[in-house]
């Protein structure tokens, strides 16, 4: 697809600027052991916990799970993949911000009567292949300015390609949040490059959190906060593009996930809000909550028309999705914060491997229901701290009655240690909790089959276990979570913690 002359210039002076991009890179001051590392390394030696922000080795990972009890379910076949940082030191120099580590992808291949197997390898992005071979880091990063960095040229310079991944027509690729996709071979995981989507478009943010439709339609964003403007993105179900523009007069707040429904895109703009470009790019957003969170709904079919709402200040990474009534009435549920410690201090304590509690940034889920005219109504559930809501994919941007993510209560640091299932419609919860052995990470939903009800399925989970220094795979029957898992596999190692994961048919 080519793009009209005048907007393929606007992208490409995006894609060249990238926010921050243009800036040079600082110098470290002083030559004295560094703090972070100094204060990891003696956590690391007491702290089981901190094996979720360790580094992995450069080759990666090759093993056979060892499987602790149950069996696969029958019908469930496919690899799980999973992206997340796992490298955060070089030269005896630690990262600032969790953020900031260089992206592993992993593969768990799950295949009836075989046993199953784990593969994880970095994605070599030109950042990571040329601190390989410098034995230090090279390049600013979203939370950190490592000694001696350099000047960026564009997004893709910094692009850790560490948040997410997803199969677009067979095409596994690696996603971060500010800079190309980055293409592997499902199988091997080896990199293949950036995926370049059309003539102009080299570069441009393709954000971690793409929503396909049911008909396999992807939507996504990219987002250039200095220009309060998104880059909206369609692709087909045969994974060529059929729209990219760029779209303005959107609030510069940070802006992680958004929702679909039929006929719109939703995005909530919380209020950690840009404010002037610096180094490290985190340091360009600012609380602000003398403004309102801004909902904004951009419909499918003609990206000039939008509605608007004006909710309560806050903020949020994750969104669990959206559906829309006849009448226009946007019905979404997310896990929502008062404030974004978790972002701007929690996640820069966890490098120096000591949590604290006024750094926890503790998000609920809500249910907000947005009318025709700018009303809305929010609904808190109180019962426990959630994040990595998940929905039956099958169901994006439909009316659906279930949410299944992680919860944990106050004071509790060390990760999240239960698995919860949410029905929006009646309030009921259904949960197991591990204990403070282990922490769970992001649950993703199997159908159990193509025709099976909403809810029907699995829950394809990993977790650290502290106690045994070690990675773990869960499988649970995602109508009953509170049975515990069906089936359990431990690996011989500890993997660092990932964000965000999808499901591979084979």
């Amino acid at each position: 697809m080519q793009l009209e002359p005048n907007r393929r210039h606007m992208l490409t002076l995006l894609a060249a600027a990238g926010g921050a991009a243009s800036l040079p890179g600082l110098a470290f001051a002083g030559d004295s052991a560094d703090p972070v590392y100094t204060s990891f390394t003696a956590a690391s030696e007491r702290d089981p916990w901190t094996l979720g922000f360790a580094d992995a080795p450069a080759e990666g990972f090759d093993a056979v799970a060892r499987r602790l009890h149950g069996r696969l379910p029958e019908g469930l076949s496919g690899v799980l993949h999973r992206n997340g940082p796992a490298r955060f030191t070089r030269d005896e120099w630690r990262y600032r911000h969790w953020f900031d580590g260089d992206g592993m992808v992993h593969g768990w291949r799950l295949t009836p009567g075989e046993d199953v197997t784990h593969h994880a390898r970095f994605v070599q992005t030109p950042k990571w292949r040329a601190e390989e071979a410098a034995g230090r880091f090279l390049m600013p990063t979203f939370g950190s300015n490592p000694p001696d960095a350099g000047g960026m040229r564009g997004p893709d310079d910094m692009n850790a390609a560490n948040t997410s991944v997803i199969v677009i027509n067979g095409e596994l690729m690696a996603l971060w949040e500010g800079g190309s996709a980055w293409q592997l071979d499902a199988d091997t995981l080896e990199s293949r490059g950036p995926r370049n989507w059309g003539e102009g478009l080299g570069g441009l943010p393709f954000s971690a959190h793409p929503k396909v439709d049911p008909d396999g339609t992807v939507w996504n964003f990219g987002q250039a906060p200095a220009q309060e403007a998104l880059v909206l993105w369609q692709i087909g179900p045969d994974g060529q593009l059929r729209r990219a523009e760029m779209v303005g007069d959107v609030p510069g707040g940070m802006i992680h996930d958004f929702a679909v429904t039929e006929r719109s895109l939703v995005f909530l703009v919380g209020n950690l809000r840009w404010q002037t470009p610096r180094l490290p790019y985190l340091d360009s957003f600012r609380w602000d909550d003398s403004r309102a969170m801004r909902v904004i709904a951009i419909d499918k079919a003609d990206w000039s028309q939008r509605r608007s709402w004006d909710l309560p200040p806050g903020f949020l990474f994750h969104v669990g999705g959206a559906w829309e009534d006849r009448d226009g009435t946007i019905h979404v549920d997310a896990a929502l914060s008062e404030d974004s410690r978790m972002a701007t201090d929690g996640a820069r304590d966890v490098m120096r491997g000591t949590p604290r509690p006024e750094s926890d940034g503790i998000s609920r889920m809500r249910k907000i229901t947005l009318y025709p005219g700018g009303r809305f109504e929010q609904a808190e559930f109180t019962d426990c701290f959630a994040e990595f809501p998940q929905i039956d994919p099958r169901f994006t941007g439909l009316p659906r009655r279930y949410t299944w993510h992680v919860g944990w209560q106050r004071q509790q640091l060390r990760g999240p240690t239960r698995i919860v299932r949410r029905d929006l419609v009646s309030g009921e919860t259904r949960g197991f909790d591990f204990g403070e052995d282990i922490a769970v990470e992001e649950p993703l939903f199997i159908p159990a089959h193509a025709g099976a009800a909403e809810g029907e399925g699995w829950l394809v989970h990993t977790a650290l276990n502290k106690r045994e220094e070690a990675t773990e795979l869960h499988i649970f029957n995602a109508a009953h979570v509170e049975d515990g898992p069906q089936a359990s596999w431990r690996l011989p190692y500890a993997c660092p913690f990932g964000f965000h994961g999808c499901w591979r048919p084979v």
